[in-house]
């Protein structure tokens, strides 16, 4: 079985595979996650020739950042349209549980019309660096 397929452990919210070695896990949030796999893999040394991530949620924001990460498999628990595009202009193998029309978040609003993903990219990374500085910490 495709360990990625799998169900994640309680709490985790993005879990990475290269082929069926886990190779990172992350329980943060939004696009959180994927950003801190983008920082990870910035130093990884191991293997990265079949990236597989299985996330909770993806919208067009998730599946710009997994093709700009280059994985080429990903599971989504709830995945939407505008992700599946990208998905699939970047060769993406996707698999799923379920698919409605978009996510109703800001993001995937403000992303509907955008089509440059360099674009979309730098938006994205602002953005989540601002929620990064109004993060309160208890």
């Amino acid at each position: 079985m495709k360990h990625y397929t799998q169900d994640l452990p309680d709490g985790i919210s993005l879990a990475v595979f290269n082929g069926d070695d886990l190779i990172f896990t992350s329980r943060e949030k939004w696009l959180h996650p994927l950003f801190a796999l983008e920082e990870f893999l910035a130093t990884y040394t191991g293997p990265r020739d079949m990236l597989c991530a299985h996330d909770t949620a993806a919208g067009k924001a998730a599946a710009i950042l997994m093709a700009r990460l280059s994985i080429k498999r990903a599971h989504i628990n709830l995945v939407s349209d505008l992700a599946k595009d990208v998905y699939e202009k970047h060769a993406i193998t996707l698999s799923y549980e379920r698919s409605i029309e978009r996510l109703m978040c800001k993001t995937e609003q403000l992303l509907s019309t955008m089509d440059d993903e360099e674009k979309i990219y730098l938006l994205l990374k602002e953005r989540a660096d601002r929620a990064k500085e109004g993060a309160l910490h208890i």
